[in-house]
C-alpha cells in the first residue's frame, strides 16, 4: 500500500476537524476539542471527585510518574516551582499520577492525586517511568512530553492555549 494512500484519510480527518473548529469560531461558539484529551477523576484521597470534563475553563497539569520519588518528577516540579504563581493565576489546576508507588508529593505545588493512576497513564499511552501533560481551557491535549519542561514552556502552554488563540483571532 502507497504512503499516499495511508495518509489521504489521515489528511481529511485532520481538515474536517479544523474546518468543524473554525465554523465553531465563526459562529461565537465555544471551540470543539480537536486532540480531546482523555478523561480522568482524582481527589478520592481525601473525600472529592473531580473530573477533567468538570474543569473545562481551566488549565490542567497531569504529571504521571512511578512515584514521587522518581527523578523525572522531582524535576519537573523543580522547574515549575518558579513560575507556580504565575500558572496559579491562570487557575491552573495541578494531577498526579504515582503508577506503582503512593506518597506524599514532596512540593509546595498543591496535587490532587488521581483516583486510578494506571488508567490515567494507558489513556495517556504513557508505558514508561515519566510524562507531562497540559491540557488547555477547551480540553485539548495540548502538550504530552515523556521528558520534564521548562516551567516558561508549561507557562506558555497553558497561556497561548487553542481556545486565547482562536479568541485572538476575532
Amino acid at each position: 500500500m502507497s504512503a499516499r494512500k495511508i495518509l489521504r484519510p489521515a489528511v481529511l480527518l485532520f481538515l474536517g476537524a479544523v474546518c468543524t473548529a473554525s465554523a465553531a469560531s465563526e459562529k461565537g461558539e465555544r471551540a470543539v476539542a480537536v486532540n480531546a484529551a482523555p478523561g480522568f477523576s482524582g481527589g478520592a484521597s481525601v473525600g472529592r471527585n473531580i473530573t477533567l470534563s468538570s474543569l473545562r475553563g481551566k488549565p490542567v497539569l497531569l504529571l504521571i510518574a512511578s512515584s514521587p520519588r522518581n527523578a523525572a518528577f522531582r524535576r519537573q516540579c523543580s522547574e515549575l516551582r518558579g513560575y507556580y504563581e504565575r500558572l496559579a493565576a491562570q487557575g491552573l489546576i495541578c494531577f498526579a499520577a504515582f503508577t506503582a508507588e503512593s506518597g506524599r508529593v514532596p512540593s509546595n505545588i498543591p496535587f490532587i492525586l488521581a483516583n486510578d493512576p494506571a488508567a490515567v497513564a494507558a489513556a495517556y499511552g504513557v508505558f514508561g517511568e515519566f510524562a507531562v501533560a497540559v491540557v488547555g481551557i477547551d480540553g485539548n491535549l495540548d502538550c504530552l512530553s515523556t521528558k520534564p519542561l521548562p516551567g516558561y514552556r508549561v507557562l506558555d502552554l497553558v497561556v497561548n492555549n487553542a481556545e486565547m488563540q482562536r479568541l485572538l483571532r476575532k
